[in-house]
């Protein structure tokens, strides 16, 4: 079922297999020359959009599986590397750098990483991606995610807060981006992305480490003997860079007699991609990037899998208890799991261990060697200068106000700004109807729902909300649209109770019922792809006091076409709900929407009638 409670998808499931059927790897010569290449980097950032709307609601990921059925995580893998080796390589020698007409396009280009990467994230949450890759594609991710790390470890902390705007305050910011060059622009923007990329390796490290015991001993080897990652996360605890302490000075207090300049020390995060001020009290409490590091450190340590691959020499015995002191009883209050480590490690200081590696002694070892990055180095390496000199010729022809508008049609899509802002979305009902619905809120629990009335508006409402899109509007237009009867379909059902099912999903528990009209069910009108829906549900009490409303709305059902739904029996059949659990709402109405599927010489008249309603339930949480 899907989530209706705002915008429904960002990139419809049809549009998204579309974009994956088509994706092809980028080659050196390819990346950021022409409109074609900004169209891909376009359509890579929308699927990426998409895979996060649905991680976030927790619904079925059609991008991440449609990159399965096509087998395109190859080419994204490939694309990631060869983007590597385009900004190590080519993009120092550019010489348009210092021109204002390609700082945008330059920036899609670096950016471009920072999308695949956060693909790849969501991508791996899921234990059959991982398992899907071959050996070679997960040797050259593992290799991938180790040297941003190593990059990362090996940065000065004062170096990010000097050469980025992450620490900057208003004026600040203002004074550095005046008397930047567009060259020094870039290479500020370009070590914010390296570093928000190298946060995101961190999520892909620890979904490989989870699924060690699933991975070809090639992999295992090379993550553990010949990386020591664990090694890296033990650095990355002990000197974390996603924490920031500043000492701001103040004025002197207007009361006190030293009139000295003051400090207080300030200390940041980086969570979700941005840096937040946290309180010292709450220092001590994990944010996802020190859960993940932590986690990782647990499966490398502690599982079976990696106990049996990883020997500990007296050199790494002395690393890793260095993050002994860190383990104390409120870390694993918040990550139970780590009392494994914290035992591992107060075995492991008392034991003895040899002083270098035995692997050598028991037999020979064969390593495998990923070979993508090395065939697509040995293909350019002696083409940098040129494809940089060629890059520059196009740039001549870059317009940074055509860049800029596509870029704004991307983030103008609806739904977007939710995501973005973690996907709080707008209240359901209107101000005047918040304070009757508080009240029903309060007085639930004591209430059973007895009817619901769905309103549905195919064209009125939809056309009283501006299309964000929209680049030529007609001005000065008065007329409000003609609604007829067909632009509404109203239905009022019974709650059954006698149908009263107890129902129990990941969050939450709650009591189905099934809807029917009290009478015999009327003929209305189709239900159009587009069309709003608001749903009044009403409960009253044992002693039939009052009745209490509820209302839940959609501004855009987003249903397919009528002549693109999918289905080889000549009917399609989907669900859809208004509400969700997961945004807090205390009752889901769950609606079957049917339609006939256009056939042959007819397609243009059955097609044209649109949707009508199924089977109905209730849902109300407990």
């Amino acid at each position: 079922m899907s989530d209706v409670f705002g915008a429904q998808y960002l990139v419809l499931p049809t549009e998204a297999e579309q974009i994956v059927e088509r994706l092809e790897g980028q080659t050196l010569e390819q990346i950021g020359r022409s409109t074609q290449w900004l169209e891909h980097h376009h359509a890579m950032e929308k699927l990426n959009l998409q895979a996060h709307q649905s991680a976030q609601r927790k619904q079925d990921n059609f991008v991440v599986e449609s990159l399965l059925t096509f087998d395109k995580f190859p080419a994204v893998i490939s694309n990631l590397l060869s983007l590597e080796l385009w900004k190590a390589n080519i993009l120092p020698l550019l010489q348009c750098q210092d021109k204002d007409a390609a700082s945008l396009r330059l920036y899609f280009v670096v950016y471009h990483e920072a999308t695949l990467t956060n693909l790849l994230e969501v991508a791996f949450f899921h234990e059959h991606v991982v398992e899907s890759l071959t050996d070679d594609l997960l040797l050259e991710l593992v290799d991938y995610c180790m040297r941003k790390l190593s990059w990362m470890v090996g940065l000065p902390r004062e170096r990010i807060a000097e050469a980025t705007s992450f620490h900057k305050s208003g004026s600040e910011l203002v004074q550095m981006m005046r008397a930047q060059s567009p060259r020094e622009e870039l290479q500020r923007q370009r070590m914010e992305i390296e570093f928000r990329v190298a946060v995101q390796t961190v999520t892909i490290l620890r979904y490989v480490a989870e699924r060690l015991h699933a991975l070809p001993l090639s992999v295992v080897s090379r993550l553990l003997d010949k990386h020591d990652a664990l090694l890296t996360f033990v650095a990355l605890v002990e000197n974390p860079p996603w924490t920031h302490k500043a000492v701001v000075k103040l004025p002197p207090a207007k009361d006190s007699e030293d009139q000295r300049l003051r400090t207080e020390v300030k200390w940041k995060k980086f969570v979700d991609q941005k840096w937040v001020l946290v309180e010292p009290s709450d220092l001590l409490a994990l944010t996802t990037t020190e859960a993940q590091v932590w986690l990782t450190i647990y499966y490398l340590l502690c599982t079976k899998s990696a106990r049996e691959h990883y020997e500990v020499t007296q050199y790494r015995k002395d690393q890793l208890l260095r993050i002994r002191k860190y383990l104390n009883e409120l870390l694993v209050d918040q990550l139970p799991l780590l009392a494994d480590v914290q035992r591992y490690l107060d075995e492991l200081a008392i034991v003895q261990v040899g002083s270098t590696s035995a692997l050598g002694k028991n037999g020979l070892v064969m390593e495998a060697v990923p070979y993508l990055r090395d065939s697509i180095l040995r293909t350019f390496r002696s083409r940098y200068r040129e494809l940089a000199r060629e890059f520059d010729e196009l740039s001549a022809n870059f317009s940074r106000g055509e860049d800029l508008k596509a870029l704004a049609e991307l983030y103008q899509m609806e739904g977007v700004e939710e995501l973005l802002e973690g996907g709080n979305s707008a209240a359901n009902d209107d101000d005047e109807n918040t304070e009757d619905n508080n009240d029903s809120e309060r007085d639930l629990v004591d209430l059973v729902p007895t009817r619901v009335k769905l309103e549905f508006l195919n064209s009125a409402h939809k056309q009283s909300i501006p299309d964000k899109n929209a680049l030529i509007v007609e001005l000065d237009n008065n007329e409000e649209p003609a609604q007829s009867e067909a632009d509404m379909v109203e239905v009022e059902l019974i709650v059954d109770q006698e149908s009263r099912k107890t129902m129990e999903s990941r969050t939450q528990r709650y009591y189905r019922y099934r809807l029917r009209q009290d009478e015999k069910p009327k003929k209305t009108g189709f239900i159009q792809s587009h069309a709003s829906v608001e749903a009044h549900v009403w409960f009253t009490g044992s002693e039939k006091s009052r009745e209490h409303e509820l209302r839940l709305s959609c501004d855009d059902l987003q249903l397919p076409e009528t002549k693109e739904a999918d289905s080889s029996s000549g009917m399609a059949k989907l669900w859809k709900q208004i509400g969700s659990f997961e945004e807090s709402s205390l009752v889901v109405v769950q609606c079957q929407l049917i339609t006939e599927i256009p056939r042959g010489n007819n397609a243009d008249e059955v097609g044209s009638g649109g949707y009508h309603l199924g089977a109905l339930y209730l849902a109300v949480s407990y």
